[in-house]
């Protein structure tokens, strides 16, 4: 994701931004990637701060953004962290409490929000919503990043179900496949106190790729996102397609930083998207 960052930054902000160094690993590391890169770099956390950066984007293993968040955040440094914003509850206070302390801001990286097709479905919606399906799928079979299927994939879906329909849950269930782990399956079912359904499927498995997500409202109007695409169609008739969800997300937080506007996620709704997470999580059998 920190390759897609700064791809994204170079394409579309390259008369805003500057690339102020990046950060890997171990110094070594970051050296050579930097020298990949060609952008300069940081040999340790010690070494960022506002004298030499105005913002910073997290682009770490999940388990480390608490950690790393919290220092440059105490710092006065606005940060964008890519989700989970942190693999705890409590990394997620540590966060709140260090951009208090510090005086800066946090901008949650659920960057499908900012998927047109996510920003147009909210347009047509009538509200109430009846039932969302979803399925989100990867090749990547392997898990490299230390977090849970629902925290890896299915966290992208449960981020515009929360925004959606909120935590005012009144059933939730977590299944699999028998021929497959909980680290590469799972099946959720949540039934919402007001009556709507959700079935979200998250997939690490070595086959075609899926992501999409279908949505009735109470008009009976059927809504799918093929999110690869980042198409939206209503009753299948095509209202959007195309555009960079990335490119949006960067541009709310340069707007963030300039303006001192409110993100689109902000760090108490990527806090409630994750304790989501955990509470389907301790659904899981060992």
């Amino acid at each position: 994701m920190g390759q897609k960052h700064l791809k994204t930054l170079r394409e579309n902000f390259a008369d805003t931004v500057e690339i102020a160094g990046i950060l890997t690993s171990s110094p070594e590391s970051s050296a050579r990637r930097a020298a990949e890169l060609n952008v300069p770099y940081f040999t340790d956390i010690d070494d960022i701060d506002l004298s030499k950066v105005d913002a910073a984007i997290v682009a770490t293993p999940g388990p480390t953004h608490a950690e790393i968040g919290e220092k440059l955040l105490l710092r006065g440094i606005p940060c964008l962290i890519e989700k989970p914003l942190a693999t705890t509850l409590e990394g997620c206070k540590k966060l709140i409490s260090a951009a208090k302390i510090g005086q800066s801001l946090i901008v949650a990286g659920h960057t499908e929000n900012y998927n047109p097709a996510v920003i147009r479905l909210k347009e047509e919606l009538q509200l109430p919503v009846v039932s969302i399906r979803a399925v989100r799928t990867s090749r990547n079979a392997t898990n490299k990043t230390g977090i849970s299927v629902v925290q890896e994939l299915m966290i992208h879906d449960l981020a515009i179900v929360y925004s959606l329909l909120g935590n005012n849950i009144a059933t939730s269930s977590v299944n699999k496949r028998p021929d497959l782990s909980w680290e590469n399956h799972a099946v959720v079912d949540i039934k919402y106190k007001n009556g709507a359904s959700v079935k979200l499927e998250a997939l690490r498995e070595d086959r075609e790729v899926e992501r999409f997500m279908d949505i009735i409202d109470i008009d009976s109007n059927i809504f799918h996102i093929d999110f690869m695409e980042r198409r939206l169609l209503k009753n299948g008739r095509i209202l959007t397609e195309g555009g960079n969800s990335l490119q949006n997300e960067l541009a709310d937080f340069i707007r963030c930083i300039k303006d001192g506007t409110s993100p689109l996620v902000g760090v108490h709704e990527a806090t409630n998207i994750l304790a989501l997470c955990l509470q389907l999580e301790s659904g899981m059998s060992v």
